[in-house]
């Protein structure tokens, strides 16, 4: 079989160690962790410089080849599968603190440095980077944190990736090497071009290196749970610790369906009937014990009673919820969405989607950064109250577009990608020309992650 041009290229250009194309190597690149078809690579390119980036960058634009970036693949919209034809940029090769200064809470690294493995170094030093992404901290880099803007369960009290990026190297689709944002706190020097490269999912332009402000180890916290015999009012109470406990550093939905499903796994027997609400509190001891026992009063006066002590770590629970609904929906997997609506209009969101699923006799999975307005649902296309995929993908649009409605966003957490693409424009009518121009400055042929978020 004749090899593609490109592959002769980058061969030449960096070398076979670099540019990769065994079986094995390029079948672990084709998917992520949505439930999207795969798509197969021409090549895989591990680069170890940015020099190296370079190189790559510029035989696509010759070729007219597209790039697809890959970090851990832990994108659950589709961002990370290679667009058709493609060249995908893994960097892990690229993984090293280029430079630490705590003095003044900052750090320097290469886009494959993975999130835990980062924090492992700060803490020596009472520092950390905050935005913890889900289940997937053990394996998620910072360049995917910085492309997708990642967050996780303590996005409430510190947000997501964007606000602690104080500076990024990037590879612009036209082949130009940028610095983009400053090493100060701030900066009114001209537009902001580094937040344009923060969630852009690749479609810009490949991240060498990022910057990133960091934050002091709170001195305590404390974590727990409670049951609510009624969803909405578990919605309901999150709003209200959300506005008014302070010390709240996560709070976090589960609806029951999802709990039976943890129940039925030997290590969760135990676990009592119920909505779960989830929460953590950050700061001095005091302030800890003052912001959980705030917490008990708003669950306590809207139902819920406290989760039982034999659970010591809810995020176990949190973390296993994926895989366990995944799971339960084999062969096909599932489908999902992440759209986020203001705090007030969660709890009739919440119940009116339950609810017409269960009329409809379908299984629907709800859980999320309820503190943000942020809600996973999750349709599962086998097993019991199976959707078929056109009705599953059919909900998905529905619920983007309800959230758009409501004043919130089709995507609060997961990005854009594939899965959410189509309905973009109904959240910008006319924004959406703005941003394809601004995609056609950055990469006027287009090989940047084509056929993703724009």
């Amino acid at each position: 079989m004749e090899r593609h041009p490109i592959i002769e290229r980058l061969e030449k250009d960096l070398g076979t160690e670099i540019v990769r194309t065994t079986p094995a190597e390029l079948a672990a690149a084709s998917h992520d962790e949505s439930d999207m078809e795969p798509v197969t690579p021409v090549c895989l390119c591990r680069p170890r410089t940015t020099e190296q980036v370079l190189s790559i960058v510029k035989a696509a634009g010759d070729l007219g080849v597209p790039i697809t970036a890959r970090g851990a693949g832990t994108s659950l919209e589709g961002s990370s599968i290679p667009s058709t034809g493609a060249v995908v940029v893994d960097f892990a090769g690229m993984d090293s603190v280029l430079e630490s200064v705590p003095e003044e809470r900052r750090v320097t690294v290469g886009p494959g440095m993975v999130y835990d493995r980062l924090n492992h170094l700060l803490r020596p030093n009472g520092l950390f980077f905050p935005p913890s992404p889900g289940g997937s901290a053990d394996v998620a880099t910072i360049g995917g944190m910085a492309s997708t803007d990642a967050s996780g369960i303590y996005a409430l009290r510190y947000g997501g990736t964007r606000p602690w990026v104080s500076a990024l190297e990037v590879v612009t689709g036209r082949g130009d090497l940028m610095r983009v944002g400053a090493l100060v706190p701030k900066s009114t020097a001209g537009l902001d071009l580094k937040d344009l490269f923060v969630g852009a999912e690749g479609s810009l332009g490949l991240i060498t290196e990022i910057t990133l402000r960091l934050a002091p180890v709170p001195p305590a916290s404390r974590k727990g749970g409670f049951l609510f015999t009624d969803l909405a009012e578990a919605c309901a109470a999150s709003s209200e610790m959300a506005a008014f406990v302070p010390e709240m550093a996560a709070l976090e939905l589960t609806d029951g369906d999802t709990m039976d499903l943890l129940r039925a796994l030997p290590a969760y027997r135990s676990l009592p009937d119920g909505h779960a609400l989830f929460v953590e509190v950050h700061g001095r001891d005091e302030d800890c014990e003052a912001g959980f026992e705030a917490a008990t009063d708003v669950a306590g006066a809207r139902g819920g009673t406290p989760l039982p002590t034999h659970i010591p770590d809810p995020w176990e629970l949190r973390h296993r919820m994926t895989g366990v609904i995944r799971e339960s929906a084999q062969p096909h997997g599932v489908v999902r969405t992440d759209c986020a609506v203001p705090l007030l209009r969660l709890p009739g969101f919440v119940s009116e989607t339950k609810d017409r699923a269960k009329t409809d006799g379908r299984g629907l999975y709800v859980f999320g950064h309820v503190g943000l307005g942020v809600l996973h649902f999750l349709m599962p296309l086998a097993g019991d109250g199976a959707w078929s995929r056109p009705d599953a993908l059919a909900e998905k649009e529905r619920l983007g577009l309800a959230a758009v409605e409501a004043g919130g966003t089709i995507s609060g957490e997961h990005g854009i990608g594939q899965g959410n693409r189509a309905i973009l424009p109904a959240e910008h009518p006319v924004g959406i020309d703005y941003m394809r121009s601004i995609k056609s400055l950055f990469d006027p042929e287009n090989i940047m992650n084509p056929g993703k978020v724009l």
